[in-house]
């Protein structure tokens, strides 16, 4: 093919002004380049003051009779065409008759009433005219006595002649040189005006050269971007077909057409499909062309306190800083979006078979009534509206127990996608698939559950512990509230809740109680709310806390009543040491000898605050004594009133 054929041989370049840019932007008129480097571009006028140039110069070069002289054609086309309308006939014969008639009204002689309104008319003109000339006379009369002042001037205003002979005399005024400065100022102006032309050049080429300085930029930094994607394993493809089209063409070609998958590989196609990102080509705006404000899964906690107010926790966001972005980061906080809002469509799919505790799904939020008063929400928040952690007022512990949850369901969400492979394996067609779909939000409720259940009974314990041990106690108490490692508690999550006893895998935790160093009680607590008493003799599934409190009030005052009748024993003596007894259900414990009766009853205050009296009886006669009595712990008081009680 020769290049007579080609069609880029047969272009032209025009050479007229260019007035659009490769944009299509209109270009503006360059005045000046001011001292700064700053371009001065002429303001565009509005229609109505061109208009009213254009008028003006047709007056300033034509004249002002330029529109009595004008006759437009269509006028002398009319005047030199016949007319040969019966209409036109007849108001031509009707104009004739006018004019005969007011020919025939002028031969006549005029009236008094005419000639009066002829006076009025023309008098006052004549009188103007008059005054005109007589002012015009005093002028010539003034300026030839100011050039001949020795010739009388002779018909003028006699007042005019009083005038001195220079009246009218001229001053002459010299102006002053040009400074030097300001002759140079206007060199450079005429120089300035005379060089637009080149101005206009070089800002034009300057303009050229800056256009081209951001491109070859912005296209290192495009490649940049690109092999930093690719060495970081981000998935990058060319960009797909235009709707409705199986090939390219080759207008269409375009060697920066990179764009990346920042979605996880197995997520749903919807999912996967918005999931795609192009790097930016335009200069200053980053360097993904992301569209829309970010958004993050939060999860919060709120409780209601006693007193009435609320304490709201939340997992942690921490904002990020004004500083230069790099596309690893911002592919990172693309692809935590993506998981957060997957996660939130899994968790809203989950709520109708929820049956551990009431849910309601609202716009961007999933609302879940743990109890009467803790509330746990999952909802997605734009990041422009969270407030850094955190929270005022927030608890520490359940901030962790938020991030907990957060963390933990990505966790569960690759084990939804290891479940969606096997169970779509072409092996596992037409076979009873033995897995069970997770179900995160199942898992977190019942977590958030079993918290407040450990949290209550940990805080009844520590209650207990604190009241014995102001009184003397002693007192040993070991809580494991999680019992799982991180893995089995991902797992216990992941698992769907069933009621089956036999396939329940739930989370659990131990306590350990020891009471006056005589009897250790063990109690194993199971998600969501199941605690269960392992005693010496039997073991016991606890239903609610006024058993659980019952339980503890019966073996604490037993402890009690046990350390009692043994120190009886060491104090006493002979037949009194095999004369002591104790009754736990009516927490007493007493001794009799020689017609002298000693009982000690146990009994408790709010908050397991630790009471006994004792009553000693001879004959008669009764004392009784309470404790707590000053700083005196209870066994050193009790074994004190023995040894009284045996001495006397």
């Amino acid at each position: 093919m020769t290049s007579e054929s080609r069609d880029w041989s047969n272009l032209r370049l025009s050479l007229e002004k260019p007035y659009k840019d490769t944009n299509g932007v209109p270009l503006k008129k360059l005045l000046d380049v001011s001292s700064e480097e700053e371009f001065i571009y002429e303001q565009p006028k509005s229609i109505d003051e061109l208009l009213g140039t254009r008028l003006q110069r047709v007056f300033e070069e034509r004249g002002n009779t330029v529109w009595d002289e004008y006759t437009p054609d269509w006028a002398e086309n009319e005047s030199n065409t016949p007319v040969v309308n019966d209409e036109v006939e007849e108001d031509e014969d009707e104009d004739e008759e006018d004019e005969g008639e007011q020919t025939e009204r002028k031969k006549k002689p005029m009236n008094v009433e005419e000639l009066a309104k002829l006076r009025t008319d023309v008098v006052p003109k004549l009188m103007q005219a008059l005054n005109e000339l007589m002012i015009s006379r005093d002028v010539l009369g003034v300026y030839l006595k100011t050039a001949l002042p020795d010739v009388p001037s002779e018909g003028i205003t006699p007042e005019l002649n009083i005038l001195p002979s220079n009246a009218l005399a001229s001053t002459t005024v010299t102006k002053h040189p040009v400074s030097a400065s300001v002759q140079a100022f206007n060199a450079q102006l005429a120089v300035g005006g005379k060089d637009e032309a080149l101005r206009k050049s070089a800002a034009a080429f300057k303009t050229a050269a800056v256009s081209m300085r951001r491109a070859l930029a912005s296209g290192e930094r495009y490649w940049t971007d690109a092999i930093k994607a690719r060495n970081t394993n981000w998935s990058i493809m060319p960009a797909p077909l235009q709707y409705d089209r199986m090939t390219r063409r080759s207008t269409d070609t375009n060697a920066m057409d990179v764009c990346i998958s920042y979605g996880l590989e197995h997520s749903p196609t919807e999912t996967r499909a918005n999931s795609i990102v192009w790097l930016n080509t335009e200069d200053g705006k980053g360097p993904l062309a992301r569209s829309g404000q970010p958004y993050r899964l939060c999860v919060s906690l709120t409780i209601e306190n006693d007193d009435g107010s609320k304490t709201v926790s939340r997992s942690s966001f921490v904002p990020k800083e004004n500083q230069d972005e790099k596309v690893e980061d911002v592919l990172e906080e693309l692809q935590r979006e993506t998981i957060d809002r997957e996660i939130f469509a899994e968790i809203v799919n989950n709520v109708p078979g929820l049956i551990l505790a009431p849910a309601w799904v609202r716009e961007q939020t999933v609302s879940v009534e743990i109890s009467q008063d803790v509330v746990l929400r999952l909802e997605l928040i734009p990041e422009a509206d969270l407030e850094p952690s955190p929270l005022a007022g927030s608890d520490p512990a359940i901030n962790a127990i938020c991030d907990a949850i957060y963390h933990s369901m990505r966790l569960i969400l690759l084990r939804l996608h290891a479940y969606n492979i096997e169970f779509h394996h072409p092996s596992n067609k037409g076979k009873s698939f033995a897995m069970e779909r997770p179900r995160p939000l199942a898992g977190v409720v019942e977590l958030v559950l079993y918290y407040m259940f450990v949290r209550k009974i940990e805080k009844h314990l520590n209650e207990l512990v604190e009241g014995l041990r102001k009184a003397g106690v002693e007192m040993f108490l070991r809580i494991n509230r999680l019992g799982e490692t991180a893995g089995e508690l991902i797992a216990l999550l992941a698992a769907s809740y069933s009621a089956d006893e036999q396939k329940k895998k739930t989370i659990g935790g131990e306590i350990l109680l020891r009471i006056a160093n005589l009897q250790t009680f063990r109690f194993t607590m199971q998600a969501p709310a199941l605690l269960t008493a392992i005693l010496a003799q039997s073991i016991s599934v606890i239903h609610s806390m006024g058993q659980f409190d019952e339980l503890l009030r019966h073996e604490v005052t037993r402890c009690i009543l046990q350390r009692i009748y043994d120190l009886g024993r060491d104090k006493t003596q002979g037949p009194v040491k095999e004369a002591w007894f104790m009754d736990v259900v009516a927490g007493t414990c007493f001794s009799s000898w020689e017609g002298t009766t000693l009982r000690f009853q146990v009994s408790y205050v709010d908050n397991w605050s630790l009471k006994c009296s004792a009553e000693l009886w001879k004959g008669k006669e009764s004392t009784q004594k309470q404790f707590p009595f000053g700083d005196v712990l209870i066994f050193d008081w009790a074994a004190s009133i023995v040894a009284d009680a045996f001495d006397t």
